[in-house]
């Protein structure tokens, strides 16, 4: 990844200056992990992924403008979910960049389907009631509400409690996990089975990841 892309994104967070529009987003989670092409050059790639995901958190953190705050809530709709895996899609779920890519990855997907969202979570709600507060959606849920409070998760992150935030995007996983399988049980041989298996994992990186941040150890 060329030190120039970099500092893009070091801009952006510090200034909330224009930048370019890149590619567009790749194709979307669950599939997006493994779609996008390309890969960094190894000798520099994990300095990268946790220099540009340290520079975004600190700068918008520290910046008391909202439009950088949005910017980089609407990222990946600017620059393309595939500039970011280039950067952090290998990264470990435990450090700072591979808990900010399966953060942006689940937003990306909750904001392009959300119907489909919509109907895994109230599936999977029915039998995960305890993880229903900590998502925050509305009781029933609704596509817009979903992806408002999906922005808000992802505006917490880098505004808030980020360790609370990414407790909040593995349960919204978990619970759309579990209502994928409910799915699948009752279409035998549905891609929903691989489906949620990715979403479960993804909700269990989450979880982890949080604990991670809670203890000051999300590096």
């Amino acid at each position: 990844m060329p030190a120039c892309r970099v500092r893009t994104v070091r801009a952006m967070s510090a200034s909330g200056a224009s930048s370019p529009r890149f590619r567009r987003p790749a194709s979307l989670f669950p599939e997006v992990a493994e779609a996008i092409p390309g890969e960094p050059d190894p000798s520099t790639s994990s300095d990268l992924a946790h220099d540009s995901a340290q520079a975004l958190l600190n700068g918008v953190f520290h910046s008391a403008d909202p439009e950088v705050v949005e910017r980089v809530v609407n990222l990946v709709a600017e620059e393309g979910l595939a500039d970011l895996a280039l950067l952090w899609s290998h990264a470990p779920a435990t450090t700072l960049p591979g808990a900010l890519w399966r953060l942006y990855v689940l937003h990306t997907w909750v904001q392009r389907s959300g119907e489909e969202v919509v109907l895994r979570y109230r599936e999977g709600s029915r039998t995960m009631s305890g993880l229903r507060y900590l998502a925050g959606f509305s009781e029933p849920p609704d596509v817009e509400q979903v992806r408002r409070t999906m922005d808000d998760i992802l505006r917490g992150a880098f505004t808030g409690d980020l360790g609370l935030a990414l407790r909040r995007a593995g349960a919204v996983a978990t619970i759309a996990a579990h209502g994928t399988a409910h799915l699948a049980d009752s279409d035998p041989g549905d891609e929903r089975t691989r489906q949620a298996e990715r979403l479960l994992s993804t909700g269990e990186e989450l979880t982890a990841a949080a604990r991670h941040a809670e203890a000051g150890t999300l590096d």
